[in-house]
């Protein structure tokens, strides 16, 4: 049964999310708000909304440890090159799936304040009689 959508739940769910769970599953637990209700809340209240933006930038940071640690972790002990081959393109599924969400949760990195964002830049390299001049 779905409970109407309180500020101590709103923390649990933002402290669950950077953890790296899904809000799919953490609305689908007995005692939980449904879903309908957080996304509601969150743009209905722009308090409840600082709880869950801060939660969603933690999960994007637990999604880059994560990331690290699949590409880090031993492939299994076998000779079949089948097997290893789907998990090679498992991990890599995985790894893509996360990167995009990273990219959606924190365009602007963890503090997730644009001015803070890494610039970009750029270097014009211009060759004039073997001569090599640059730019930026």
């Amino acid at each position: 049964m779905a409970r109407k959508l309180t500020k101590k739940h709103m923390q649990d769910i933002a402290d669950r999310l950077g953890a790296g769970e899904s809000l799919t599953r953490i609305c689908a637990e007995d005692g939980m708000p449904s879903y309908r209700s957080v996304t509601r809340a969150v743009l209905q209240d722009d308090e409840l909304y600082e709880i869950y933006r801060k939660g969603r930038l933690l999960q994007a940071e637990y999604y880059s440890d994560h990331i690290n640690d699949l590409a880090r972790q031993p492939l299994p002990e076998t000779v079949d090159p089948k097997v290893l081959n789907a998990e090679v393109q498992r991990r890599r599924l995985e790894v893509d799936t996360l990167k995009f969400t990273m990219g959606k949760l924190q365009p602007w990195g963890l503090r997730d304040k644009k001015e803070d964002a890494p610039a970009s830049s750029s270097i014009t390299l211009t060759w004039l009689n073997g001569e090599v001049t640059t730019e930026g």
